[in-house]
């Protein structure tokens, strides 16, 4: 909190927009017959408000049980649908803030809409890489905006502090998730989830400058290289975003979207105005560029090979789509698992009906005198398995066990799964445990290797539950 900009926001609410609080008022006079979900998707939209709503949430005071709040969703569960309106649906809103200065108020509008954007980028990439936790992703990109927003508001007060250069550290001060923190982040080695938001976030804003910018073909060739698709592929995903968006989000806005510079032809353009600049300092000729070459144009350097890993995982994500039967879902997780990460021994252990016990359902990679193809544990007294069937979670395991872990394998069940390193992670249909998916190996299981077992058994509950409908569908 030494942070002079950090100290300056700690205390002070964050304003929404005048149309987020139109969007919610006639919710706000059936809160009876309103869902959590939809006030999220209208509060998703208007970047403070978002970071004002999972502030209140995570800064209040908590059991050592409680759970960070990740989702706006999740946050207006928390309060409950009429608390919501009351907390957060009053006050000043921007556009009263700023009735003194329209041209604040268009910056802060164009501003909104490029952090919506990039957001939206930001999400389709990690969708096309079957990221299971898509609500961090486009929250920490939203949230990530947020400086040049609050830098606007907070030029209405003289005494302003200068802004800080990095939001990480805002967001840290306000005690949001570490899992949204760690998203905002400049880069991280070997975490290709960040460095994957990163780059999408530098190619919206690239693209906001025209197609031609050498930054958009570097972060085009880095995308491409974490996604392990074609460079083409990658292009198609930002100018499909970039021409919808055109036509929703800013067909009554004043702002220009990243679209206006697609039908441009290669040449030596002048580069745009900054939003800062005058209009008139559009018109001064930059010095010519070299000659760009379009994205779409871009030939493969090479030729990627399929990855055995990401084919299951798109066959997973379809397989949910399409509400696949059970025993196909399980059959593509199993086959993540066995072919992407090459695990030994893969075993779905299901739920008895009567709650009290785990029973080997299926099981790959053993021999036929392997006791865990029998496994069978009894949920009482607890073990690690009964506590991850508390709820949706995954967890692993290194050789030799040590630890609180190790209390909790005892002898009998470790006769029966062995001393090896393993994952095992909590497969769920809705809200109901279904069982646990457990896989072993002798070698160490990488953090990278651990992250892909979470995506399997993750989809596999997202496709599960689909498959079985809605709760108390027929």
């Amino acid at each position: 909190m030494s942070d002079p900009w950090i100290e300056y926001w700690s205390g002070r609410a964050l304003p929404s927009l005048k149309a987020t609080r139109e969007r919610l008022l006639p919710l706000m006079r059936r809160p009876e017959r309103t869902s959590p979900g939809e006030i999220a998707d209208i509060v998703l939209r208007d970047p403070l408000l978002a970071a004002q709503v999972l502030r209140v949430a995570n800064q209040r005071v908590r059991s050592g049980l409680a759970a960070d709040v990740v989702s706006v969703e999740s946050a207006v569960m928390l309060f409950g649908v009429a608390p919501f309106f009351e907390r957060f649906c009053r006050g000043p809103t921007i556009d009263e803030l700023m009735a003194g200065d329209p041209a604040r108020l268009r910056a802060y509008r164009a501003a909104i809409l490029e952090v919506r954007f990039a957001a939206r980028l930001a999400r389709d990439y990690a969708q096309r890489r079957f990221d299971a936790r898509l609500d961090e992703v486009y929250i920490a990109a939203l949230l990530q905006g947020i400086s040049p927003l609050l830098a606007l508001v907070a030029g209405l007060d003289p005494a302003t502090p200068a802004p800080m250069p990095r939001v990480t550290e805002l967001l840290a001060s306000w005690r949001l998730p570490e899992a949204i923190i760690d998203l905002t982040r400049e880069s991280g080695d070997g975490q290709a989830r960040l460095n994957l938001q990163q780059a999408a976030l530098r190619l919206a804003a690239a693209l906001q400058l025209g197609w031609w910018q050498p930054q958009v073909q570097r972060e085009l060739h880095a995308i491409a290289a974490l996604l392990q698709q074609q460079e083409g592929a990658v292009w198609e995903t930002a100018t499909a975003l970039m021409l919808s968006y055109a036509t929703r989000d800013y067909a009554e806005a004043a702002a220009m979207p990243a679209a206006r510079w697609l039908p441009m032809l290669p040449g030596s353009w002048p580069r745009p105005p900054a939003p800062a600049e005058a209009p008139a300092q559009a018109l001064t000729p930059a010095k010519p560029a070299p000659l760009p070459v379009s994205p779409a144009a871009v030939p493969a350097a090479r030729t990627v090979q399929p990855d055995p890993m990401v084919e299951r995982l798109s066959a997973l994500h379809h397989a949910g789509k399409e509400r696949a039967p059970a025993n196909q879902i399980m059959s593509l997780a199993v086959r993540a698992l066995a072919e992407g990460l090459a695990m030994r021994r893969i075993v779905l252990a299901l739920l008895t009906p009567d709650g009290l016990q785990l029973r080997a359902r299926f099981c790959q990679g053993a021999g036929e005198s392997d006791p865990i193809r029998r496994l069978e544990i009894s949920l009482a007294p607890p073990t690690l398995f009964s506590r991850l069937l508390e709820r949706p979670q995954c967890i692993r395991v290194e050789a030799p066990h040590r630890g609180e872990v190790k209390a909790l394998l005892p002898p009998e069940l470790l006769r029966q799964i062995g001393h090896d390193a393993f994952c095992a992670m909590s497969i769920f249909v809705h809200d109901k445990p279904l069982g646990i998916l457990f896989a072993d190996r002798i070698t160490t299981i990488s953090d990278g290797d651990y992250q892909q077992v979470r995506r399997v058994c993750q989809l596999t509950s997202q496709a599960l539950s689909a498959s079985a409908g809605r709760p108390g569908e027929h």
